[in-house]
C-alpha cells in the first residue's frame, strides 16, 4: 500500500491512501491547491506553483479568464481577459465541484505504445502496457477521484471505452486506429496500414501472423468497445473525452486526436478533451539506445523510427509538433508525466520540453523505492513548477534528464508509471480545471533542439545562477523560498550514483548563493 501525500493533516491523510503499483510506487499529484508544499513529499508529481495560490499560476487564473504563456525568448506575456480578484482555494474547489458535476457522457480512448517483436517478448515477457489496461485504469481512477473529492458517482456504464489496438510505425498506426473508430477494417488505401506487408520492416512481414494471445487481446478489446458502426457517434455525443497513452503512443495519439478533430468526431469547443501522455516519447528515446544491439540488428524499423523524433527537422518530429499545436489551439488539455529511472525515455522527452502552452501540465512520477527528499528531487520539481507556470527553465530539465535516467538492466520506470492510479487522477483534475469561460486559445511556442547532441555539463552552474537572479522568480515569495530551500538541501545532499556525484561537483557554487 502506498500513500498519496498531499501535505494534509494527520486526520486527513487517512483518506489519501491509494493502492500503489507492484513496487509500492507513489505519485503526488496535487492540483487542488489545498496543501502546503513544505510537508515531506512521499512521491513526486506535485508540480503546481503554490498550494495557497498566492501566486495564482496559469492554470488557476485561467478559471477567471487569465493566461500566461512563454514566448520563444522565455519571457512572460500576461493577458488580462477580465478584471476581478484571483480565485481563492475555496473558490477553486467550488469551480472544480461544479465542473465535476457537468462531466456528462464520458469516453476513454486508450492507445498503447510500441511493443517489441515476439521473439523478444518470449525473453522479456508479454507487454503489460495495453490499451485495455489504460482504459480500465482511467475509468477506475476517474470514478474513485470524483466520488472521493467531489461526491459525484459514476457507474461503469456511464463511461464508454475505446481500447484501440494496432502496432507499426507512427503514421501507419494513426490510420489503423482511426479506421477502428470511423469504420472499415483497414486504413485508407494510400496509407501503409498495419495489416499490409512492408518489405522494409521485417516485423511487418505476413510470415508472423497474430498469435493466440494477440487474437484474444483483440477480442477482449472489441468486447469493451461500442459496436463498430456506433463508435464515431458515441465519441461525437460524448461531453468529456480522455485519451490515455504511453511511450510511442504519444505522437500517435496527438495525430489521432488531430484527425478526429478534423473529421468533426471530436470538438473541443463543445467537449472537454484531455490527453494523458505517460512516459511519452516526444523528443525520442535515450540517445545511447541508438547503438543498442537489439535495436540496431534485431528490432524493426518501428523501433528505429523513434530516434527520428530526436531531430526537430525530421518528418516525424515536425508532424508530431504540428499535431500538438493543432490540438492545443483547439482546446485539448494535455498532461505529460515522465518517470524517474525510465530506462527508455529521458525526462525532457516525456514532458515534451520544447513545447510551451498554457494547456500543458507536466509532472514526474517517482517509484517509492527511488524517492528521496533531497536536492535533486527538489530541483526537478522546482523546474517543473516553472514550466507549468509558463516560465522558462533555461534548459535545466534537459541537463538533469540524464542524471535520473534508468538502465535497461534493473530499472522498470518506463512501465511502472502506468500502474499508478494517481497518475490518471492527475489527468482528471487537470481537465476539471477547464471551463466554458476559458481565455481565447493561445498559440503554442516551440523551442527546437537536437536531443542527440551531447550536452556541456558545465552549463548547469550558469543555469542555476540565471534562475537565482531571475526577477520573476525573486518577485514570487513561494518560488524564492523554494530556491532558498534548495540551497539548504544542497549542503546536505550526499548522492550515491556516479551521475549524481558529478552533478554535485559541478553545482558546488550553489552553496555560495546568497
Amino acid at each position: 500500500m502506498g500513500r498519496l501525500s498531499r501535505g494534509t493533516t494527520s486526520s486527513e491523510t487517512q483518506d489519501d491512501e491509494v493502492r500503489a503499483s507492484d513496487k509500492h510506487a507513489r505519485a503526488d499529484t496535487d492540483v487542488d491547491g489545498d496543501a502546503p508544499l513544505r510537508k515531506r513529499l512521499r512521491a513526486i508529481g506535485q508540480t503546481v506553483m503554490d498550494s495557497a495560490i498566492d501566486m495564482a499560476p496559469g492554470w488557476a487564473r485561467s478559471m477567471l479568464q487569465w493566461q500566461r504563456v512563454a514566448d520563444t525568448q522565455g519571457q512572460q506575456r500576461n493577458t488580462e481577459g477580465s478584471d476581478g480578484p484571483e480565485p481563492t482555494a475555496e473558490q477553486l474547489k467550488d469551480l472544480m465541484d461544479d465542473s465535476a458535476r457537468r462531466l456528462g457522457k464520458i469516453a476513454v480512448i486508450g492507445v498503447h505504445g510500441w511493443f517489441p517483436r515476439r521473439m523478444l517478448q518470449m525473453l522479456a515477457g508479454e507487454p503489460t502496457g495495453k490499451s485495455e489496461k489504460f482504459c480500465l485504469m482511467m475509468r477506475d481512477a476517474l470514478k474513485a477521484y470524483l466520488l472521493e473529492s467531489h461526491g459525484v458517482s459514476v457507474a461503469d456504464d456511464d463511461v464508454s471505452l475505446f481500447p484501440l489496438i494496432g502496432e507499426g510505425q507512427i503514421q501507419d498506426r494513426v490510420e489503423l486506429l482511426l479506421a477502428q473508430i470511423i469504420g472499415g477494417n483497414e486504413g485508407p488505401a494510400n496509407s501503409a496500414s498495419e495489416s499490409a506487408p512492408n518489405a522494409a520492416d521485417p516485423a511487418q512481414k505476413p510470415s508472423e501472423p497474430a498469435s493466440g494471445a494477440e487474437r484474444q487481446a483483440e477480442l477482449a478489446a472489441e468486447a469493451l468497445m461500442p459496436p463498430r458502426h456506433q463508435r464515431a457517434a458515441v465519441l461525437r455525443s460524448a461531453d468529456t473525452v480522455f485519451v490515455v497513452t504511453h511511450s510511442q503512443g504519444t505522437p500517435v495519439s496527438a495525430m489521432l486526436v488531430e484527425r478526429l478533430l478534423e473529421a468533426g468526431i471530436l470538438d473541443a469547443t463543445r467537449q472537454r478533451v484531455g490527453l494523458l501522455a505517460m512516459a511519452g516519447i516526444g523528443h525520442g528515446p535515450l540517445a545511447h539506445l541508438r547503438d543498442n544491439v537489439v535495436i540496431k540488428y534485431i528490432e524493426s524499423n518501428t523501433a528505429r523510427e523513434l530516434f527520428e523524433l530526436m531531430d526537430p527537422s525530421s518528418f516525424q518530429s515536425q508532424r508530431f509538433v504540428a499535431a500538438l499545436s493543432t490540438i492545443l489551439h483547439a482546446g485539448v488539455r494535455v498532461v505529460c508525466v515522465g518517470s524517474w529511472v525510465d530506462e527508455v525515455v529521458p525526462l525532457h522527452s516525456a514532458i515534451v520540453q520544447g513545447v510551451s502552452h498554457p494547456h500543458v501540465f507536466r509532472a514526474v512520477y517517482v517509484d517509492a523505492a527511488h524517492y528521496a527528499d533531497d536536492f535533486l528531487t527538489g530541483l526537478i520539481v522546482f523546474a517543473l513548477r516553472l514550466r507549468n507556470a509558463g516560465m522558462y527553465d533555461h534548459g535545466l530539465l534537459v541537463h538533469l534528464s540524464g542524471v535520473v535516467a534508468g538502465s535497461l538492466w534493473g530499472h522498470w520506470g518506463h512501465s511502472t508509471v502506468y500502474a499508478e492510479p494517481a497518475v490518471y487522477k492527475l489527468a482528471v483534475k487537470w481537465l476539471l480545471l477547464s471551463t466554458a469561460t476559458a481565455p481565447e486559445p493561445a498559440h503554442m511556442s516551440y523551442r527546437p533542439f537536437h536531443a542527440a547532441e551531447p550536452l556541456n555539463p558545465f552549463y548547469i552552474p550558469s543555469i542555476m545562477r540565471t534562475l537565482w537572479d531571475d526577477p520573476s522568480i525573486q518577485a514570487c515569495s513561494s518560488l524564492r523560498a523554494e530556491l532558498q530551500r534548495l540551497v539548504a538541501l544542497f549542503d546536505k545532499w550526499a548522492p550515491e550514483t556516479r551521475a549524481a556525484k558529478e552533478l554535485r561537483y559541478r553545482l558546488e557554487p550553489v552553496s555560495c548563493f546568497q
